[in-house]
């Protein structure tokens, strides 16, 4: 949308609110509408502001009502839940680590339509996208607006700026691996409500992994619901009614293993001799849990610490090498009870 002429404007200094009015062809109170009041302006006129707004990389001004500054120093997050003790993990790890800072942290829930629109009138320092793929619109505007942001979670090969996360495909692996090996064959995946691209990339290393052992990968099931014991133990009920022959099955998440943990007590099944559970975390209620639970270790907390860290590095305008951008944390096998 932008021609050559904005394109410099960007590149030279700020872009302002008159730039945007300037591109869409229509006055800055209507650009301004938009922003502030979106439900006040037709959604045609909506889009192409939005689109001049990612094209242009354009932030607006930080609210006058916050004159003590003369800038934001808002580190919006970026997240599907905050109520999973994953995430919960990270964002405890990541407050500490920026505890020190100017950097006040704002939570934005991805599945609401209207969290693109409040992470720009935000104006954020930098962000933080929590388990979550940013989607195309929201990276384009990034770019071109130049905020550092970090990314959480399953490692990305080409991030904005910062990948801090685990090899989610190694992840898979190292629990399918170790269940083809203990002698399990019927083995079921069941997941409840995360974000679809990093589900994605675990079924993708679950389908590839089963298919070199010779082994039906077709036993999925999937909740629309949050991360919960009664999650996981609704998984197992319906994995129990949906597949005859089933031997073993693995959770995307610790919680949901040990709800169906607790739903197979309840239905005095003996595990892991009528069946075999396990989960993908780490987290300390597997090792409490009866039986404990076989899981992957996931470092949620240093994800959290060291995504702060490499953040404040870049924003105190210092350059980070090519291996400090990508940072991959290791994963472990922990072998429990509830597989034998």
């Amino acid at each position: 949308m932008a021609n050559g002429t904005s394109r410099n404007r960007r590149s030279s200094g700020r872009v302002t609110l008159a730039d945007v009015a300037k591109v869409v062809g229509v006055g800055q109170m209507t650009v301004s509408r938009a922003l502030r009041t979106p439900e006040m302006v037709s959604e045609p006129l909506r889009k192409r502001i939005e689109e001049a707004i990612i094209e242009l990389g354009y932030i607006p001004h930080f609210s006058a009502r916050q004159l003590a500054s003369a800038e934001s120093h808002n580190l919006v997050i970026v997240t599907t839940s905050i109520s999973s003790t994953e995430n919960t993990l990270i964002l405890s790890a990541l407050r500490k680590s920026l505890a020190d800072s100017a950097l006040q942290m704002v939570i934005l829930i991805a599945d609401q339509e209207s969290w693109f629109q409040e992470l720009i009138n935000h104006a954020p320092q930098a962000i933080v996208f929590l388990n979550l793929d940013c989607p195309p619109n929201a990276r384009e505007w990034i770019k071109n607006s130049n905020i550092p942001t970090v990314e959480i979670g399953a490692i990305k090969k080409e991030p904005i700026h910062l990948s801090v996360g685990i090899d989610s495909h190694e992840a898979m692996e190292k629990m399918i691996h170790f269940l083809v090996k203990k002698g399990y064959r019927e083995i079921g995946l069941l997941s409840a409500k995360q974000d679809l691209s990093i589900f994605k990339q675990y079924l993708e290393s679950w389908h590839t992994t089963l298919f070199a052992h010779h082994i039906s990968p077709l036993k999925i099931h999937h909740v629309v619901e949050d991360i919960s014991f009664s999650a996981g133990a609704t998984l197992l009920t319906e994995a129990l009614l949906n597949w005859e022959a089933i031997d073993a099955l693995v959770f995307l998440s610790d919680e949901l293993a040990c709800g169906a943990l607790y739903e197979a007590l309840r239905r005095h099944m003996s595990i892991p001799k009528d069946l075999a559970i396990a989960g993908l975390g780490g987290l300390e209620v597997g090792s409490i849990s009866y039986p404990k639970l076989t899981t992957i270790a996931i470092p949620y907390e240093q994800m959290g610490k060291i995504a702060g860290k490499q953040l404040l590095t870049l924003l105190s305008g210092k350059t980070l090498s090519a291996e400090e951008m990508i940072v991959k944390l290791p994963t472990k096998l922990v072998i429990r009870d509830s597989t034998a």
